[in-house]
């Protein structure tokens, strides 16, 4: 059910708080422990009722595959700059003196999350190319995996080359923290092609059909969680309110950014396509055309 999705997450996050010992006792540091781990758990069991849908349909044409890619390297991305910042004693070092002293906003659920969410955007793009059942792109859809797939490309291509330009200046060309920033950037700046390449799939299908809206509730939790407990933490931390943008922008604005298109799959979802969604299939048999993937009847993207 869907109450028990969304609970579970609350429920977590405050028996971690409860049960786990702080360097500050007070109650507004618990909540944001709560907060924080609560948060963890929406966005990271987020990933699971897509992993269960398409093994239930044995499809994959309700998930947009730009979207797992752009996942797939966002995550990459933050995962590198939270576990920088939260286990490298030089980088740590390097924050507090270009931050007049403030430590990094960046907790340890930052990392658990942002390496769990890269993991099962594995799981996601396994599935993709096990149950690869997409219609043949063409016009726009044939242009926006071009253009992914060259930015991704390009993109690791010049990160790569900027790291071994580090390492062999000894930091003389830019410093790790200077390439940690650059690459949360990136996270944040996957984020709106993302979203809108699975708004754009749904737009092309004029369906959600094997799209999880359960995914979509629980990554609105996870961002509301996610933007609470950093506006907290900038507040304890004894900055004011729009001190959070110099804490930790990269959390800001992706917490802010999937409440945004989280919208936007709800109009979709439930208003826009809301009559317009094919049944979907009660079990996953093997013949194609029981589950209505033959050209015949696969409803492919509208012309």
């Amino acid at each position: 059910p869907l109450a028990a999705w969304v609970l579970g997450p609350l429920a977590f996050g405050a028996f971690v708080s409860s049960a786990a010992p702080g360097a500050d006792p007070s109650a507004w540091a618990r909540l944001s422990v709560a907060l924080g781990w609560s948060y963890f758990a929406a966005w990271s069991v987020s990933f699971y009722p897509q992993v269960i849908e398409n093994r239930r349909r044995c499809s994959v044409r309700g998930m947009s595959l730009d979207f797992q890619l752009l996942n797939l390297a966002g995550f990459a991305c933050y995962f590198a700059y939270t576990a920088a910042l939260y286990w490298i004693p030089a980088v740590r070092q390097d924050y507090r003196e270009a931050n007049a002293g403030r430590p990094s906003a960046v907790r340890l659920n930052d990392v658990f999350y942002a390496g769990h969410a890269l993991l099962l955007t594995v799981v996601l793009l396994s599935q993709a190319a096990f149950y690869f059942d997409y219609p043949t792109l063409h016009g726009a859809d044939r242009l926006l995996r071009f253009c992914v797939a060259q930015s991704l490309l390009w993109s690791a291509v010049g990160g790569a080359g900027l790291a071994c330009a580090i390492a062999a200046s000894s930091e003389g060309v830019m410093t790790w923290l200077g390439l940690l920033t650059k690459v949360s950037a990136a996270k944040v700046l996957t984020m709106v092609p993302k979203y809108g390449s699975q708004v754009w799939w749904n737009y092309r299908r004029r369906s959600t059909d094997g799209f999880s809206i359960i995914r979509v509730v629980l990554d609105f939790e996870g961002g509301l969680l996610s933007v609470a407990q950093l506006l907290l933490d900038s507040r304890l931390l004894g900055g004011a309110c729009f001190d959070v943008l110099w804490q930790n922008p990269a959390k800001l604005l992706i917490g802010s950014i999937a409440l945004i298109f989280d919208v936007v799959f709800f109009l979709q979802h439930f208003y826009l396509y809301a009559h317009q969604s094919a049944p979907e299939p009660k079990e996953c048999p093997m013949d194609p055309e029981l589950v209505g993937l033959t050209p015949e009847t696969s409803p492919g993207p509208s012309r």
